[in-house]
């Protein structure tokens, strides 16, 4: 999406007011609702297709953006929250889905075994698009912190267009009238072919959730480091870049230096990116931003592509809405703890807590998938 907003929000929130912890609690009300809304999202977009699901997605994320510039407080940016994480909700896994759908339907040789290069291909336009957007928001905010949502409100309405040019490809469905059945089926799915699928889904929802936590509190970082905000775009162009360009190769850097490598990187960047920013300040302290973007491009690419290849077409959506969901509870629990320390500790000291317990996660939960790799590439 064309987030022009995005590279400023952080600051677009703190002149209406809000605290950091209050920047954190909105995004936790964003998720909470996100996290209601994921399940039933996912399973809609089995049930009655990806195209409806995106045309709806689309919808609801514009007129949440279009209303934002009309909130000055906490509680009507929270109404706002509500429908962008309806909106969000509805949009997490039905695109990641529609491409393993239509390489499925196309049956072709060429694109076999192929999955993995057009999510990294998925994730760089989106970022890239992302990244160019940072570019936009940083001019506009020369002129105001207003401008920049204004032109959000009309660059929104985009992607519904776009939506209704989707060709949904055919796939089996689940039973539109069986939906006990259909959600045992899910369940045994996910949750009992064995210790690798459920390492993989824990793996993919807690590096997708710190790494987020962390974007979050980049900008208030940059702000305390002394940049101004009109150097804001390029910065959140150049983190978003790093994903896009990540991603792209995800796939190729996993087969050159072996998924153990792949994994590992995963797992240490994070740790490092917190541990750096907390313990440097300055230019180096954001040069270690980059750790978590570089992170975010290795495991949406390699953990999802393990994940989606392991379910059927039939489940694709709400597999992944389960995940989302995941992440969202992580990111609600851990968020506004992130802002505690940053208005009553500081940087410093939020940062080592997220990197000892990054620590703990990469014990329990990537050094036991780390012994199953060799199932990775089947």
């Amino acid at each position: 999406m064309f987030l022009i907003l995005l590279p400023v929000i952080v600051p677009y929130y703190r002149s209406k007011g809000l605290s950091m912890q209050e920047v954190f609690e909105l995004q936790a009300i964003f998720s909470f609702f996100v996290l209601i809304f994921e399940l039933p999202s996912g399973y809609l977009a089995d049930l009655i297709g990806r195209r409806n699901t995106l045309i709806s997605a689309s919808f609801i994320h514009a007129i949440g953006f279009s209303l934002l510039p009309l909130t000055n407080d906490f509680y009507s940016l929270i109404f706002v929250q509500i429908l962008l994480g309806i909106g969000v909700s509805l949009f997490s896994g039905t695109d990641i889905s529609i491409i393993y759908d239509s390489l499925h339907a196309m049956k072709n040789e060429v694109y076999k075994d192929n999955e993995a290069t057009l999510i990294g291909k998925k994730i760089f336009y989106s970022q890239t698009s992302e990244a160019v957007a940072a570019i936009v928001g940083g001019f506009l905010v020369v002129y105001s912190l207003n401008t920049p949502a204004y032109f959000q409100a009309v660059f929104c309405w985009l992607p519904f267009f776009v939506a209704w040019t989707i060709k949904e490809p055919p796939r089996e469905l689940l039973s539109s009238k069986k939906h006990k059945e259909n959600w045992i089926h899910i369940i045994k799915s996910l949750f009992k072919q064995g210790a690798f699928l459920n390492l993989i889904i824990l793996n993919t929802i807690f590096y997708s959730a710190v790494t987020l936590v962390a974007v979050w509190a980049f900008q208030d970082y940059w702000r305390l480091q002394g940049i101004e905000y009109k150097y804001f775009g390029y910065l959140w162009f150049s983190t978003n870049i790093v994903v896009a360009i990540v991603a792209k190769f995800a796939h190729r850097f996993e087969i050159r230096f072996g998924s153990t490598v792949a994994l590992v990187t995963i797992g240490l960047l994070p740790i490092i990116g917190f541990f750096g920013m907390g313990f440097f300040g300055g230019v180096v302290g954001v040069f270690f931003c980059f750790a978590f973007q570089f992170c975010r491009g290795l495991s949406q690419v390699i953990l999802k592509d393990a994940l989606n290849k392991r379910v059927g077409g039939e489940m694709r959506a709400t597999a992944n809405s389960i995940v989302g969901l995941g992440m969202r509870i992580v990111f609600i629990i851990f968020g506004p703890i992130l802002g505690w320390f940053i208005d009553n500790k500081g940087y410093e000291a939020g940062f080592n807590f997220f990197a000892v317990l990054l620590c703990v996660v990469f014990v329990l939960f990537l050094i036991p998938l780390l012994k199953l790799k060799n199932e990775f590439r089947t």
